[in-house]
C-alpha cells in the first residue's frame, strides 16, 4: 500500500538544522564519554571491562551519528502538515510512518519557538497545544508560521462558535 503524502512539506534548510542538531547531539556525548574515560584513568581502572564499555559508548555514538545524518533526507521527505476546515495533520516518520489529526476545536493554544539553529536559517517552530498533548511543526519560514497561527486561530474561533 502506497502511504499517502500530505501537500506541506517544510523548506529545504530546515535539513541544515537537523544536521547541526546531530552534530551538537553527539559533541555533547562524546564530551561525556571523554571526561568517562579521564575519570576511569585518573582512578587507574581504565582496563578489561571498563576499556570495553569506553569503547562500545564511542562505536554507539559514531554509528548512531551515521545513522542520524544518512537518514535526514528520509525524515525531510516524510516531515510534512496539513490544515483543513475541520482538522490539523501532522505526518512523520521514514520507517514507521504516522499521521496525526488534531481537530481543531480540541486547539487550546498555540506557541512559536525559535531556537539558536532556526534563527540562523529565519525558521520558527509552532507548537499547538491541545488537552492531552503538544504537536509540532517545525522549520517553518517565519512569515509562513505566522500566518499559519493566523488562520488556525480564525479556524478555531470558526469552530468554537459552531458548538
Amino acid at each position: 500500500m502506497n502511504y499517502p503524502l500530505l501537500p506541506k512539506q517544510m523548506p529545504d534548510r530546515i535539513k541544515s538544522v537537523w544536521k547541526k542538531s546531530n552534530i551538537v547531539t553527539t559533541g555533547i556525548f562524546l564530551i561525556i564519554g571523554v571526561l568517562a574515560t579521564a575519570l576511569l584513568n585518573w582512578f587507574e581502572v581504565l582496563e578489561g571491562v571498563w576499556l570495553w564499555t569506553i569503547g562500545i559508548y564511542f562505536s554507539v555514538i559514531l554509528v548512531w551519528f551515521i545513522i542520524a545524518m544518512i537518514l535526514i533526507p528520509y525524515r525531510y521527505q516524510y516531515h510534512r502538515y496539513e490544515i483543513t476546515p475541520e482538522d490539523l495533520s501532522f505526518q512523520e516518520g521514514y520507517i514507521f510512518r504516522t499521521i496525526t489529526h488534531v481537530p481543531i476545536n480540541r486547539i487550546q493554544h498555540i506557541e512559536t519557538e525559535q531556537g539558536p539553529f532556526l534563527r540562523k536559517e529565519k525558521l520558527m517552530e509552532m507548537v499547538i497545544h491541545t488537552a492531552a498533548s503538544s504537536h509540532h511543526i517545525s522549520g517553518l519560514d517565519i512569515e509562513e508560521a505566522v500566518n499559519l497561527r493566523q488562520q488556525i486561530i480564525e479556524l478555531v474561533k470558526v469552530a468554537k462558535e459552531d458548538v
